[in-house]
């Protein structure tokens, strides 16, 4: 029976050919399948572990890479989590959170804002009266009061 079977494999013409295994995730079409979930609860999880780094910066003094490695985060992601927090914008923080706009987008979208509210923050009463001086009352009142009257009104 053995010596059947070994005279069948040696005058087999049927070639088997080895399929080459997805490699790294990928099945051969150029699709990435991701291993695990990157959303839960309706929320981006890279989003929500850069939130929770961010907090361990701002509350426990942390830097972002010590922080990066307590929540599983990156220090990236984490220090554009804690531009987007100081801009005080709850609507972006959202679409971040639900995945709608990407954290490093995000950041990028707000890093000048949040600039210009440190500095301001930052300037003695007197600079302030020097800015406007210099910049022009009527060009700030055009360019930063009067939009923000016309948005209050609708």
């Amino acid at each position: 029976m053995l010596q059947r079977l070994q005279d069948l494999l040696k005058t087999s013409t049927t070639e088997f050919k080895r399929v080459p295994s997805p490699a790294n995730g990928k099945n051969g079409n150029g699709r990435h399948y991701h291993r695990h979930p990157r959303f839960r609860g309706g929320c981006r999880l890279a989003a929500m572990r850069a939130l929770s780094g961010a907090r361990l910066v701002s509350e426990q003094d942390m830097s972002p890479a010590e922080a990066a490695d307590w929540t599983g985060s990156n220090h990236n992601y984490i220090a554009a989590m804690l531009t987007i927090i100081a801009s005080n914008d709850s609507v972006l923080l959202t679409s971040v959170l639900e995945g709608k706009v990407p954290v490093l987008v995000a950041a990028a979208q707000v890093e000048g804002l949040v600039r210009l509210l440190t500095a301001f923050a930052a300037a003695s009463a007197e600079t302030k009266v020097a800015f406007g001086e210099t910049v022009g009352v009527e060009t700030l009142f055009d360019t930063a009061i009067a939009p923000n009257i016309a948005k209050a009104a609708e």
